[in-house]
């Protein structure tokens, strides 16, 4: 029996026999993995891609109704039905109207652009007055954090500090920057009526005459090419502007634009803007490329915040909040911990049951599982994110079984009498099948979750990744590492005498006492009365469905954790002006640092960061990209959960007691940031008749709806196209009572 003759031969017993395969595989997998680790991309999500191109025209000064009619009306049906097409969604607000167009996975989206395009640009039915469609392709970045300049400062001086800022942050390697609050400029020329009429001139007239003689043109080439001439006329300053002749008179004299009307340097009066405590702010959203690892980005801006704020104005605040780094970072750790912790508690168990060197080496399968999954992830592009980590913790209570199902039966072979390198191939021999199969089901369990479609099925895939990559890595070192480790490990037994000697011969024996003992009569005893063990055991399972079935365990299809950041948007009735809008926003501020006081006192530090937008909803994808004088929002961030005492939803409770509504105020939502898939927890979608009936049914439903107990941030959004509405709701509490088709 113990002769090496009759053992099996083959890939097993081959790796366990030679000098050196074992380790070098073993080492392999090790290296790989470290190398994999410093290459592979660590981001917030996986990638995935966005098939969606967006068309924005404005109309300055038009109703909602209006640019239904006028604009939308005229672009959905020449986009509707282009190739690939899947959906299209539309949205008409107060002077904007925005058209999403979502194409088919996997469509060429440089063709659906172009389509859009050329389908845009055959419109002859917008309005004259409608500014130039904007169509943009959606490309995917992702944050890495967002930095707030405020202060004291003159607009201009603040956007010109911005974007130097901008500037010197994408020489170092930042991959997109976008600056929020800083408006366009312009240059004003305001012509009094009657001097119009005092020199029969008309304002057509007027804007002609700047736009021929502001005009740089090219004006041939000279000397056979070598040299190129061009007029310089672009009038660039509000000084150059009021030079340009407008009418000449039968004396001879010549009229300047300045003799006839002001002319100055301006903001774009209808562009977003943002504020911090009153004051103007801009803010500048960093974002990483698909291709860039997110946390040398965070580090390149960390340091870059460290070096420039000596040199910034004393009166200039400059603050970094959404780090998304942080996030990454910390999961992470948290991996690391958990493996650390996984492999002393697998060594402190295994140590109970089998040889010393034995535990270790089932024990060390664990990290070089990890890193060879970490080799295989780099080598097919996928990256450390939270799900693929989320994965991995997973993993690492697994991974461990294998080894000791092989480890502990080479050991029960040694005990026999085999000698260590043939009780190492026996075990590996005999436990070939039913780990292989144990683990071949595991990974069948996780394969259905690649079959997922759509965004949320590309960002889940990333788990069952992850996990069949360490399952087969696992199984790799389970069965061609691990034998020629334990042929060296069983033959090294521990000394006798000593006090890890005597431990283990102690707690064997009491081991084998229980397992004798108090074990055997609670298994005879079940066997025996086997009538009531079932009975017992479907007595269990009635409990468990029961509990289930009758509401005392809950069920969410995509749990939130306690968010760290909150969204307050405020709507004002049509007409109502920009700054009466940024009064009620200022209101909604101050409402917050009221609640804030009266539930953490008046040094509360749990508020980083309080950003007003005035222009667009906040914590939406909707609005387009042009601004709306009667809509704005706060984005309010946090002290992390764990570093706070007191809840998202109770300091949202205090905050909308604390708002007093002002003149003019439509609606006023306050609702957490949210996590998983989109929409509220509650949609009540209303379809058919014209939009005036459709607002009235909506009126009657939110006064329905708000009668009951919890329920909080009733809003109504009214898109284009088939006319629809829909009323998103937030219920704090139980659930509601009802529901709707």
């Amino acid at each position: 029996m113990t002769s090496a003759s009759i053992l099996p031969s083959g890939p097993i017993a081959l790796f366990a026999r030679h000098p050196t395969a074992a380790n070098l595989l073993f080492t392999l997998m090790i290296v790989c993995g470290l190398f994999a680790t410093g290459k592979i991309n660590r981001q917030f999500f996986p990638d995935f891609g966005i098939d969606l191109v967006t068309v924005t025209v404005s109309w300055p000064g038009a109703a909602a109704e209006d640019v239904d009619s006028n604009i939308v009306q005229a672009i959905e049906p020449s986009v509707r039905f282009l190739n690939g097409v899947e959906t299209v969604t539309s949205s008409s607000y107060e002077g904007v109207a925005s058209v999403s167009i979502e194409f088919e996975a996997g469509h060429n989206m440089q063709e659906a652009l172009a389509d859009v395009e050329s389908a845009i640009s055959q419109l002859r039915t917008l309005p004259e007055d409608t500014e130039e469609p904007e169509i943009r392709r959606i490309i995917r970045y992702e944050t890495i954090s967002k930095l707030v300049i405020s202060g004291p400062l003159p607009e201009r001086s603040l956007k010109r500090i911005a974007k130097s800022i901008r500037d010197e942050l994408l020489d170092l390697g930042v991959d997109k920057i976008d600056l929020f609050g800083a408006r366009d400029e312009e240059i004003w020329v305001d012509v009094n009526p009657t001097v119009l009429r005092r020199f029969d001139l008309k304002l057509s007239e007027i804007a002609d005459r700047i736009n021929t003689s502001s005009q740089d043109l090219p004006s041939g080439e000279i000397a056979g090419g070598e040299q190129q001439v061009r007029s310089l006329g672009l009038k660039r300053t509000a000084s150059e502007v009021a030079k340009i002749e407008v009418r000449a008179l039968p004396d001879g004299r010549k009229v300047r634009l300045d003799e006839i009307a002001i002319v100055r340097e301006a903001f774009k009066e209808t562009d977003r803007v943002a504020f911090r405590h009153g004051e103007p702010a801009i803010e500048l959203h960093i974002r990483r490329a698909i291709n860039t690892d997110a946390l040398d980005i965070a580090k390149t801006v960390e340091q870059y915040i460290k070096d420039l704020k000596p040199r910034l104005p004393t009166s200039l605040k400059l603050e970094q909040y959404d780090i998304r780094a942080k996030s990454i970072q910390q999961r992470i750790k948290l991996l690391v911990n958990n493996g650390i912790g996984g492999l002393l508690l697998v060594l402190a168990v295994l140590f109970l049951f089998l040889n010393v060197r034995v535990a270790f080496w089932v024990a060390a399968g664990i990290p070089a599982a990890i890193l060879a999954a970490v080799g295989l992830m780099w080598i097919s592009g996928q990256t450390i994110n939270m799900i693929s980590l989320f994965g991995m913790i997973m993993a690492i209570g697994i991974v461990v079984d294998d080894a000791i199902v092989v480890g502990e039966h080479a050991e029960a072979r040694f005990r026999q009498g085999m000698d260590p390198i043939n009780a190492a191939i026996a075990g590996a021999h005999r436990m070939a099948a039913p780990v292989t199969c144990a683990t071949l089901t595991t990974i069948a369990a996780f394969m259905p979750l690649f079959l997922i479609s759509g965004i949320m099925g590309q960002i889940i895939s990333a788990i069952p990744f992850v996990v069949v990559a360490v399952l087969l890595a696992s199984l790799l070192e389970c069965f061609y590492v691990l034998p020629g480790h334990l042929s060296h490990a069983l033959g090294k037994g521990v000394e006798e005498g000593n006090v890890i000697a005597r431990f283990r011969l102690r707690f064997d024996m009491e081991f084998e006492n229980f397992r004798r003992g108090t074990f055997k009569r609670l298994i005879s005893l079940a066997v025996r009365f086997r009538y009531i063990t079932v009975a017992i055991a479907v007595s269990l399972l009635m409990v468990a469905v029961s509990s289930v079935f009758g509401g005392r365990v809950g069920y969410t299809f995509f749990p939130s954790p306690e968010a760290d950041k909150i969204y307050a948007n405020v709507e004002m009735v049509s007409g109502t002006s920009r700054e009466r809008t940024r009064e009620m926003l200022l209101e909604v501020e101050q409402a917050l640092y009221r609640a804030t006081e009266r539930l953490d006192g008046k040094k509360s530090d749990l508020i980083q960061m309080s950003l007003g937008k005035l222009g667009l909803a906040v914590g939406t994808q909707q609005g387009g990209t042009s601004a709306s004088d009667t809509v704005g929002g706060l984005v309010v961030e946090l002290k992390t959960s764990d570093k706070r005492s007191i809840r998202a939803n109770s300091l949202m409770d205090a905050w909308r007691r604390e708002i007093q509504p002002q003149p003019g105020l439509d609606t006023v939502t306050v609702k957490a940031q949210q996590t998983g898939p989109p929409g509220r927890d509650i949609d009540i979608r209303l379809r058919g008749g014209s939009i005036a009936d459709l607002k009235s049914a909506a009126a009657v439903v939110k006064q329905l709806v708000t009668r009951y107990p919890g329920v909080s941030d009733v809003d109504d959004d009214l898109p284009v196209g088939k006319p629809e509405v829909v009323l998103e709701v937030t219920p704090e509490g139980q659930a509601l009572g009802f529901t709707t088709a």
